[in-house]
């Protein structure tokens, strides 16, 4: 039996030849693989199996948030060190030394949740095939020392960024679900079942999640293979456990199953058990495979691809499907927009309701309006970052009773070398704790703003918005006055926030200064001792005194000066102007963030959260 097919069978995959036969290339070349794909794809059962082909077995290192640089590379026994000192028989290895001494293969599990301080420890391993260790010396890797590792894309839960230097030194490779056969092939062989008609019924049910306009994010192969097992076991427990699992009973189990796994579009109105009841009228009863369905969503494109994690796929038709409004007010706010029910587009929503297009509109389309504008503002902002988490930093205390972090081994020996009995306030722990940063967003909302402007400034704050933390963003709207849609504590939600953003339509003059004298008040009430200022502006007054003062008030005020490409060719002002965003910056102890062109604003707001607030 050939190497390959020792790995498959070793590990139980199915299917995935094409991806095998390039990590046997990338590896065989002595590169290193990073497997990246939504959860539930089999990334870990592929990267073992790609380990396997190597002929050695792996060292294992799970990711998360908390992971600290001592783990991966190796610690000192406290009582060994206080004993005989900083020796090598002192020394207990972690996974990344391990490996590189025994020139085996490193695998690195979810490795983009692991904080970039510990990411970073890899790349003199990685580039030179050494290591400094401190007390230690340098650790050269032995022959045979490889690296493979996995990743969530960046939109998931608890995930973030790779930082670019650590991410140019793998080969990518992107798995994405299999197709429905080989589905249930896995879910057969999983769960050991031999009733072909549930198993398929499962698997089309999992598959339609990913692809019904209710959901935002699809259930992978692990809710199939929960399902047929539920199914089964409720199905002998029954009374009359005879024929084929009932549809109450399929019923019961999916709900038990997918619910965890699948999640509703923010702008559903529809709790799960209905998105579900919809999934089973279309699979069970109407016999219809959701692979039918994504052909006439993709425009024919029914390959793995094409299924992705969220619902990329189901596009614009579900800024009008997910959000089920009522009849009546669906009907009047396409009879103001002379449009199809059918045709409501949220993004060009956004723009009409900054327009105050819809001023006029009855109540039930404002709101049915604002709801589809909503859910299309979070679909562009989700596309940039998704939900990430949040960033992290260490910290050194005194150790005490109620709390044991990691041991911080040299502080700890600097306070207790020489004392018979140490006090407990000179045990020295490590922690790792969120960090936080409380900002006050100010956003130009002036007539010039109007329309998809607007929209992308929306955008941009919904980046901001899914970056921080609930409560650490407050938002003030300006033009000839101002006044906070959102304040410091108030935990909003995102859909919520831009919902509130968009219920004022644009219009006035642009003052600055009221903008900051605002958005001043509401940071001064944060709590939080990090606190900032973001202003978005094209950087010109035309009311109100000059900036510059309540712009020196801020101890720090970042400006998006966005740059408006009509203006700069010569259009006629009216009223009188000045142009204060360069001042405003260098004023503000912050910095300026040049944004050339508002399509480009929500991509810049990702750059100021993720460099500039962290």
């Amino acid at each position: 039996m050939t190497p390959s097919r020792q790995s498959r069978k070793r590990h139980g995959l199915v299917g995935r030849e094409r991806e095998l036969a390039v990590a046997r290339a990338v590896l065989g070349a002595g590169r290193r693989l990073l497997f990246e794909g939504p959860a539930g794809v089999g990334k870990t059962t592929v990267a073992l199996a790609a380990c396997g082909l190597l002929g050695r077995d792996a060292v294992r290192v799970d990711g998360d948030d908390r992971y600290f640089d001592s783990r991966l590379t190796g610690w000192f026994d406290p009582p060994l060190v206080l004993r005989q000192g900083y020796r090598e028989e002192s020394f207990f290895p972690g996974p990344l030394v391990a490996a590189m001494r025994e020139g085996r293969t490193l695998f690195i599990n979810e490795l983009n949740r692991m904080p970039e301080s510990v990411q970073n420890v890899l790349l003199p391993a990685l580039d030179e095939r050494r290591l400094q260790v401190p007390h230690i010396g340098e650790v050269r890797a032995a022959a045979g020392f490889q690296v493979v590792a996995t990743q969530n894309p960046v939109e998931h839960v608890a995930t973030g960024h790779l930082c670019e230097a650590l991410r140019d030194r793998f080969e990518h490779l992107t798995l994405f679900y299999q197709d429905a056969a080989e589905e249930e092939a896995i879910v057969a062989a999983a769960t050991g079942s031999d009733d072909a008609a549930l198993v398929r019924t499962a698997v089309r049910l999992t598959r339609a999640t990913r692809l019904h306009p209710r959901f935002r994010t699809g259930a992978s192969v692990r809710g199939a293979i929960a399902t047929v097992a539920i199914a089964e076991r409720l199905w002998a427990e029954s009374r009359d456990p005879c024929g084929p699992v009932s549809r109450e009973t399929l019923r019961r189990a999916a709900e038990a199953a997918l619910t965890t796994r699948a999640d509703l579009r923010d702008d559903s109105d529809a709790d799960f058990a209905t998105a579900l009841d919809e999934l089973l009228a279309l699979v069970v009863d109407r016999g219809e495979g959701p692979d039918v369905a994504l052909v006439a969503a993709t425009g024919g494109r029914a390959d793995s691809a094409a299924v992705g994690a969220d619902n990329a796929a189901a596009g614009n038709a579900a800024d009008c499907a997910g959000a089920q409004d009522s009849a009546s007010a669906r009907v009047e706010l396409a009879e103001r927009l002379g449009a199809a029910d059918e045709e409501l587009d949220g993004w060009k929503l956004a723009g009409a309701l900054s327009a105050g297009t819809l001023t006029h509109a009855g109540a039930g389309a404002r709101a049915c309006a604002q709801r589809l504008a909503a859910g299309a503002v979070l679909r562009r902002a989700r596309a940039l970052v998704g939900p990430l988490r949040a960033g992290t930093r260490d910290v050194l205390e005194p150790w005490n009773s109620s709390f044991g972090g990691e041991l911080a081994l040299e502080p700890t020996l600097e306070n207790v070398l020489g004392k018979e009995w140490p006090e407990v306030g000179e045990w020295v722990v490590r922690r790792r704790v969120e960090r936080r940063r409380q900002v006050v967003l100010m956003v130009d909302t002036s007539l010039s703003m109007a329309g998809e402007k607007m929209a992308l400034a929306v955008v941009a704050a919904a980046v901001l918005a899914l970056e921080l933390h609930p409560g650490d963003l407050a938002v003030v709207l300006f033009s000839s006055r101002a006044r906070a849609v959102s304040r410091l504590g108030e935990e909003v939600r995102p859909d919520e926030l831009v919902r509130r953003m968009l219920a004022q339509p644009c219009g006035g003059a642009t003052d600055i200064a009221a903008a900051l004298e605002t958005g001043r008040t509401a940071l001064a009430r944060g709590r939080d001792p990090r606190r900032s200022g973001l202003l978005i502006t094209d950087g010109v007054c035309t009311a109100g005194p000059d900036p510059c003062a309540a712009a020196a008030r801020f101890r720090d005020l970042h400006v998006l000066l966005t740059h408006d490409d009509a203006r700069r060719s010569g259009s006629v002002w009216i009223t009188p102007r000045r142009m204060v965003g360069e001042a405003v910056a260098r004023a503000g102890n912050g910095g300026i963030v040049r944004v050339d062109g508002f399509a480009a604003l929500p991509r810049r707001m990702l750059d100021v959260a993720d460099k500039v607030l962290r």
